[in-house]
């Protein structure tokens, strides 16, 4: 069974980076943002747990745990049908058609790593790389990928942000808005606009403290960066495999266990209309990573050839042309059964955009393969990220 949410915070959040962190020594703690959908994952597992149980220490020992409750949440060692298949920064939104029970949101779309701002235009100016058929330069990219390029003379820089709906949409369809400027106005939050618009961040400095002889201990400062989210703003999610989350409740969120509800959402999905028949045209498309993958290989699908660059997913055979791609993020998190922090892994961010050709396949096949769907893969030490939303894709046209 399927259940969309929007997660509200009530307070500020903490969603502290994998780096190692101790007063005294690393006196700073800082947040990341978005969370992990690992993190979202943990708090929804914890609050099924809390609601219908609520033993911890009989659910870590494996004792008279309900069978229902199992089967959704599974074990301290295995998981269960519980799967997060979304999950991304959302806004409320109004809306006419508005189901009775549902509170209508609008999803927020990390910026792809091809778009890039036109250094020095106001109103800011963006566009979006290419692949290069030919480029007059050599680089260290692995033999075969086509460097990425913007056939105009003049100065780009990175953008981070997210795109609205229309914007993703637009950016999917690769329908630009006008000759001087891929996007329209509104459809990119990003610069000083994530503050006004998505969250702020809050430093407070603590001292930690000596229970035994309560009081502080000498030399052990600390400061920890947490995140206070526009009045709005959120994360919408999308579950599958439950029947036993309730509606609507209060759940704990991040560090510091901050309070947060959620309640049943609505959205709007992208239309692939356009997309579908431009990916038939051209013969082919970009893969966008919508949440952090984690790949065998680092930066590469396991499925793509070293070599050749090729590889089958499903009915559809690709050859990777280019690749736009982010700083990796360390993913890690702490295990409270455990009781110790979990290995840290190198994940593809998101934002990441896969440039393929179609080697085999229709429109409809790629589509049904890759979108809304997970890519990211396992390891030993970090498995079923697909079932914890990592690896959520979309499919666009180039």
């Amino acid at each position: 069974m399927s259940k969309t949410i929007f997660i509200e915070p009530l307070d500020v959040l903490l969603f502290r980076e994998s780096k190692p962190f101790s007063g005294g020594e690393d006196h700073l703690a800082r947040s990341i943002f978005p969370p992990p959908p690992s993190t979202v994952y943990a708090a929804i597992r914890s609050h099924l747990l809390s609601h219908h149980f609520g033993r911890f220490e009989a659910f870590k020992e494996g004792r008279d745990v309900p069978p229902d409750l199992a089967r959704e949440i599974g074990s301290p060692t295995h998981f269960g049908s519980l799967e997060l298949r979304r999950l991304l920064v959302a806004r409320k939104c109004e809306s006419v058609d508005a189901h009775p029970q549902a509170i209508p949101v609008e999803l927020l779309y990390p910026m792809p790593s091809d778009v890039v701002e036109v250094k020095g235009t106001k109103p800011v100016q963006h566009a979006l790389l290419k692949p290069a058929d030919e480029f007059p330069v050599q680089t260290n990219l692995p033999p075969g990928l086509r460097h990425l390029w913007l056939a105009k003379d003049v100065h780009l820089e990175a953008v981070t942000g997210w795109l609205t709906e229309k914007g993703m949409q637009r950016y999917l369809d690769d329908d630009a808005h006008s000759s001087d400027s891929f996007f329209a106005a509104g459809e990119v939050i990003a610069g000083n606009q994530i503050g006004e618009v998505i969250f702020t961040r809050e430093e407070r400095t603590g001292i930690a403290r000596d229970r035994a002889r309560r009081s502080v201990r000498e030399g052990l400062l600390y400061s920890v960066e947490y995140l206070r989210l526009r009045r709005g703003i959120g994360f919408f999610a999308e579950f599958e495999g439950t029947v036993l989350l309730p509606d609507s409740g209060l759940i704990n969120l991040g560090g510091d266990r901050r309070p947060a509800h959620y309640q049943p959402a609505q959205v709007s999905d992208l239309s692939l209309e356009k997309i579908a028949r431009r990916i038939q045209e051209r013969r082919r498309f970009k893969l966008v990573l919508a949440t952090p993958a984690l790949f065998e290989h680092g930066w590469r699908p396991k499925w793509i050839d070293e070599h050749t660059l090729e590889g089958s997913r499903g009915s559809v055979r690709v050859r990777l042309v280019a690749v736009a791609l982010g700083k990796p993020v360390g993913i890690g998190g702490f295990d409270l059964v455990k009781q110790f922090p979990k290995p840290v892994h190198r994940f593809a961010p998101a934002g990441s955009v896969y440039f393929f050709e179609l080697l085999e396949g229709d429109a409809d096949a790629v589509i049904q393969t890759f979108h809304e769907k997970s890519v990211s893969e396992d390891s030993e030490t970090f498995p079923e990220t697909a079932r914890q939303g990592f690896g959520h894709s979309l499919i666009g046209a180039w």
